[in-house]
């Protein structure tokens, strides 16, 4: 594609909340290439968080609004359209952070009928289970996607058994971060109120069931008194989990900060990230916590044994297991070498595998893959 004008990618989004999905999104569209290629963001205003809006128009890259709707009673129809013939873009990237989300995937065969040439998809979380309905929709809008991208081998699984993804259109393509380098100390023990020689957890994430904070909780119980755990995150769960927090005695060890956007600092002043989660991909937090060289205790499941190697950058455990959880911090607590030894390891794994540059050059080649294959279409035609 050197010489050409750049190719213009849209992407397009109408979650409801900022996740690691939207991360994932922010991250791609704004390391691309602009050289290559010229990006635009296409978010549902009736949705989308301004926050992701912010995060986008901050890196320079166009934002879009459309009241789309698909289900039920549609509207939006004839504004996406027009918004697509005005944007033209040679590829429609779709972010799924739940396999139902952009309407089933409505939104591919609408782009197809607008005329762009190429559709992509991520799918974040294919494991959550089908039903009828969502099935029929997801399948009959898998028609017009070109490509699927996935964070881990073990989503390509889901996307097949689950979903009824062709093998043929998934391309596995694990996320990546920047290297967040030194940080500004943030003097966490202090601001906290927590004496320097405590062991010092961290949990990161939204407030949810899904992200094992019960498990974390209840686990804390039967730690020594030197532990303390700092959970960044806010939630509906929040009030529950404060209410939990205080009938187990343990308001001066836990310490809830509410959503930080500081993660890789606070990454570099504790001794161990847990993740005890019962839902997970390929979680950023883990990627953050190995780029800081910090080990991790996560659930065993999905794609998370994909990022911790057991025994090595950190430890795994059963989801929902309260001792496994406790037991395997105690272990760590105790032995700072092995700390540091698998910290190193995770910081050499993500040097390796996780760096942003490395999975954004493999979703190029996706992109160019199917560009590539409409120039030599339109080649063979003349």
């Amino acid at each position: 594609m050197s010489g050409m004008k750049p190719v213009t990618i849209a992407f397009y989004s109408d979650a409801t909340y900022t996740g690691g999905a939207e991360r994932y999104l922010h991250l791609l569209a704004s390391n691309l290439d602009r050289n290559r290629f010229k990006a635009v963001m296409i978010v549902n205003s009736d949705r989308t968080p301004e926050v992701f809006g912010y995060w986008m128009k901050r890196d320079g890259i166009p934002v879009f609004n459309t009241s789309l709707r698909l289900i039920g009673i549609p509207s939006g129809v004839r504004e996406f359209i027009g918004l697509l013939h005005d944007i033209n873009p040679s590829l429609l990237h779709i972010n799924l952070p739940g396999p139902y989300d952009s309407e089933y995937g409505l939104v591919a065969p609408l782009a197809k009928y607008s005329g762009v040439n190429h559709i992509v998809t991520t799918e974040h979380l294919p494991m959550v289970p089908s039903f009828l309905k969502g099935r029929c929709l997801k399948r009959f809008s898998d028609r017009w996607i070109d490509r699927v991208l996935t964070v881990s081998e073990d989503n390509s699984g889901h996307l097949v058994s689950e979903h009824g993804t062709a093998i043929g259109k998934i391309r596995v393509v694990y996320i990546g971060i920047p290297d967040p380098g030194e940080q500004e100390p943030l003097n966490l023990r202090k601001s906290l109120r927590i004496k320097q020689e405590s062991f010092v957890i961290a949990a990161v994430g939204s407030l949810e069931d899904r992200k094992g904070y019960p498990t974390a909780l209840d686990a804390m119980a039967g730690l020594p008194e030197d532990v303390h755990l700092v959970i960044a995150g806010k939630g509906e769960k929040e009030s529950e989990y404060r209410r939990r927090t205080g009938e187990l005695g343990l308001e001066e060890r836990i310490h809830f900060i509410g959503f930080r956007d500081d993660i890789e600092s606070i990454m570099r002043e504790v001794d161990l990230l847990i993740l005890p989660s019962v839902m997970e991909a390929t979680p950023y937090v883990i990627v953050e916590a190995m780029a800081a060289g910090l080990p991790v205790v996560a659930s065993g499941i999905y794609g998370i044994p994909e990022l911790v190697k057991d025994g090595k950058t950190g430890i795994l455990v059963p989801p929902g297991d309260t001792e496994a959880l406790a037991l395997a911090v105690k272990h760590l607590a105790r032995d700072s070498d092995r700390r540091k030894d698998m910290g190193a390891e995770g910081r050499r794994r993500y040097e390796s595998r996780f760096r942003i540059e490395r999975s954004v050059s493999e979703t190029v080649d996706v992109y160019s893959e199917l560009i590539a294959d409409s120039i030599a279409e339109k080649a063979d035609v003349r």
